[in-house]
């Protein structure tokens, strides 16, 4: 068995942001070397025999960088989740953060090591160090408020460029779309099982040219809004299918199951075409005995779980350009909600999408 599954999130994305949250880094730490010269430097001036070793400030310098570290990674894993459950963690980890920070800076004060704290001892007790550290609190504030600002200009600035990639593209994406899934050979293949139908005075003409009729004003009206009904979408899906089963032999297994209500959700347009249009044009080209496909839609409350199996895949389809392009909606139109599956086993192909609509 042989399986491929799409992540949800965007290595190039991933990348990006892990190279932005290293300057940002990178620029904290430039700042807090500031902060801690111009604390000594105002410290010595008014009072030298406060000052403390050099190394008892670059120990300060330190802690603070892996403990502001720790805090931004702590607050990055609870960002996106449940609002109870972001503010439960915002309270843990100041009190992490603060209580952590004071032990360490206990167990310093407390070595008894001259070359780290002079002859000096300005705190003997650990509630000493507790009530004299109320400073930091102020620092923590500072430390939070500048991981939401960075936070949010990092997602500002991924959804201005996602926006206007999305801008770029789109038009030429729905375009290839159409030509990659709708192309002349569906409809010259159409017109002549239509032709044939019409000869014999086959009772399924009426039905096929309604359906054929439905597909048409489907891809040239209502395809141009940026999102459509997620019936429309599968009564489309539906017609397809109904017409390309023409070219087929009745006892051909090619079944289209619905489950669920579509209500008022809303999806992209020509979004799911292409996995169906593949499975015809790949997994039932060779017309034998053994052919056949299964379309499955199952609709709950907002999700959407799309699954296309179906004979004879030789292999995996990944480097088309109609897949790409999907794929490529997905992480435009979707990101963060959806997961691609394809996978092949023996003569059997299927993919799979869920998608929260």
């Amino acid at each position: 068995m042989r399986t491929e599954i799409y992540p949800i999130k965007n290595p190039a994305d991933s990348r990006a942001i892990k190279k932005f949250w290293i300057k940002a880094f990178a620029v904290y730490a430039l700042a807090e070397v500031i902060f801690l010269g111009a604390t000594y430097f105002i410290t010595y001036s008014q009072c030298p025999s406060c000052v403390l070793p050099f190394p008892f400030y670059l120990w300060q310098y330190l802690a603070n960088l892996l403990l502001t570290a720790m805090f931004w990674y702590g607050l990055a894993f609870f960002y996106k989740q449940a609002l109870w459950k972001a503010i439960t963690a915002n309270i843990l980890i100041f009190f992490l953060y603060y209580f952590i920070y004071a032990g360490m800076l206990y167990v310093v004060l407390n070595s008894g090591q001259e070359w780290l704290m002079g002859k000096t001892l300005r705190y003997r007790s650990f509630q000493d160090v507790v009530y004299n550290s109320w400073f930091d609190i102020g620092k923590y504030v500072v430390k939070l408020s500048a991981f939401y600002v960075l936070r949010f200009y990092a997602e500002y600035r991924k959804a201005a460029s996602q926006r206007l990639e999305l801008a770029v593209i789109n038009k030429d994406m729905q375009l290839n779309l159409l030509k990659q899934q709708l192309n002349p050979h569906f409809y010259f293949n159409t017109l002549n099982n239509l032709y044939g139908l019409s000869r014999n005075n086959h009772p399924k003409l009426p039905a096929a040219l309604s359906q054929l009729s439905d597909i048409m004003r489907y891809v040239i009206t209502d395809c141009n809004q940026h999102k459509v009904s997620l019936d429309q979408e599968i009564n489309f899906l539906h017609s397809y299918i109904e017409l390309e089963k023409l070219r087929y032999e009745n006892d051909t297994i090619i079944e289209f199951d619905v489950q669920g209500d579509a209500g008022d959700q809303q999806i992209i347009p020509l979004l799911l075409i292409q996995f169906v249009e593949n499975a015809f044009k790949h997994g039932m080209k060779e017309k034998s005995k053994n052919d056949w496909m299964k379309v499955s839609t199952a609709i709950v409350d907002n999700e959407l779980a799309f699954r296309v199996s179906n004979s004879n895949y030789s292999s995996l389809p990944t480097g088309g350009i109609g897949i790409s392009s999907v794929k490529n909606i997905l992480e435009l139109q979707y990101q963060g909600k959806y997961e691609l599956q394809m996978q092949q086993e023996d003569h059997c192909f299927s993919v799979t999408l869920k998608l929260s609509l």
